[in-house]
């Protein structure tokens, strides 16, 4: 089965929003064995819009559009596959009578421009939102089918997992795709394509390698009749991966996150995590914030650029005055620091330049980082030669696996990226 994708919204070609659904449904289609072929963005133009699901219905088994399903008269995908089907949109009561609750709900009346949210053709059914007002349609004709859903992603996403990605899977009973995904971090996009060559000459399993926020990341996708099988194609190729660039540059799998990493080790460990950062102005903090029951272990953060602070947080005038702010040494005396000023079990700092170089710190994107718990400090190193956000991205990544190795007994890993 082959499958089109068509993001719909003027905003998209304007560039006031970035689309994020085609990305995530490609990926999503290619673990169900379904290939993409072509990616389309279109603006609210009723003849434009036609035009691209016309072209798409004639050419792909399996088309999927996101966005247009509102109640605003620039809201046209249902009038547009209507037209392309040469079929009249009607008022479903049921819809409607469940489109008036979801208004009373909120406590007022639904607008009359809603009503055709609750509108169907003959061909198509209606797929349930359980998260917006807009049901998709599932509109299927000649051996193919369309598939419209509501463009937030907060609603597409839950409507994808629930209801369409178990329906296309049902029509491919003998197809089974399974995917590993292997994060590295430490050895550049080029090294690592250079490492494993004659992996990627694979079809099956396919080997992909991707630059992402947090490393590079290998993907391996292999398709049999069963999970189990598939699975024994994905595995001598994970073995023989993890032999050639040893498992020290894996940082973790799937859907591994480098806070996730830290908060689980400080929860099985039961402990407590103090910081001081400047270089990443409070990324840090922010990151492992985000992580489930972070209020269990993280005891608080300190945001510090400037040096008579770091000295009024308890970081040694005399350090700072012989090694400057952003040296290894410092960045282990901000660790001790940040346990002593939280009260907390393990202490990490980091410091280093985003602007402003000096003979002595170094060069811009220059980190250093510092690890300290009970009687044991360590410290490592980074370079990052690229944007300001970027930098601070990568900064983060590399102080929080700094910590998982140093919770883990593991030496440091010194790091100079240049993408």
């Amino acid at each position: 089965m082959n499958a089109e994708i068509i993001s719909i919204g003027t905003e998209l070609l304007m560039g006031e929003l970035v689309d994020t659904n085609s990305p995530f449904l490609a990926a999503e289609l290619a673990k169900i064995g379904v290939e993409v072929r072509w990616v389309t963005k279109v603006g609210d133009d009723p003849e434009l819009l036609r035009e691209v699901i016309e072209r798409a219905w004639e050419r792909s088994d399996l088309t999927l559009t996101s966005g247009g399903l509102g109640p605003t008269s620039d809201d046209l995908t249902r009038e547009s596959i209507a037209a392309a089907f040469g079929e009249k949109m009607t008022v479903q009561e049921d819809l409607l009578v469940h489109l008036k609750g979801l208004f009373a709900e909120r406590g007022f009346p639904m607008p009359e421009t809603n009503i055709k949210q609750a509108t169907l053709i003959p061909s198509a059914e209606s797929i349930p939102n359980d998260h917006g007002t807009a049901p998709g349609w599932w509109a299927e004709k000649d051996g193919r089918a369309i598939v419209a859903m509501p463009g937030p992603p907060r609603e597409i996403q839950p409507m994808w997992a629930s209801y369409i990605s178990p329906k296309i899977k049902a029509q491919n009973p003998d197809v089974a795709i399974v995917t590993r995904n292997l994060k590295t971090f430490g050895i550049s996009e080029g090294g690592l394509d250079e490492m494993l060559s004659p992996l990627f000459q694979s079809k099956n399993p396919y080997l992909g390698i991707y630059s992402k926020q947090d490393g590079i990341h290998l993907r391996a996708i292999a398709k049999a009749a069963t999970d189990d099988e598939a699975w024994e194609l994905i595995r001598p190729m994970e073995t023989e991966i993890r032999r050639i660039i040893g498992d020290g540059v894996i940082w973790g799998v799937d859907d591994d996150t480098p806070e996730n990493l830290v908060a689980s080790r400080l929860r099985s460990k039961g402990l407590t995590l103090g910081i001081m950062e400047s270089f990443t102005g409070g990324l840090l903090a922010s990151n492992l914030a985000e992580t489930k029951g972070s209020s269990r272990f993280l005891g608080g953060s300190a945001v510090v650029y400037r040096d008579d602070l770091l000295s009024r947080h308890g970081v040694d005038p005399g350090l700072i005055e012989e090694y400057g702010s952003t040296n290894a040494r410092v960045a282990e005396e901000m660790a001790r620091a940040a346990r002593k000023l939280f009260d907390a079990d393990v202490g990490m700092a980091v410091t280093g330049i985003v602007t402003e170089p000096t003979e002595a710190s170094g060069p811009v994107g220059t980190l250093h980082m510092g690890f300290a718990m009970g009687d044991d400090v360590s410290s490592t190193s980074g370079h990052y030669a690229t944007s300001r956000l970027r930098l601070r991205s990568r900064a983060s990544t590399h102080a929080l696996l700094g910590l998982v190795r140093f919770l883990s007994g593991l030496p440091p890993q010194s790091l100079s990226l240049r993408r």
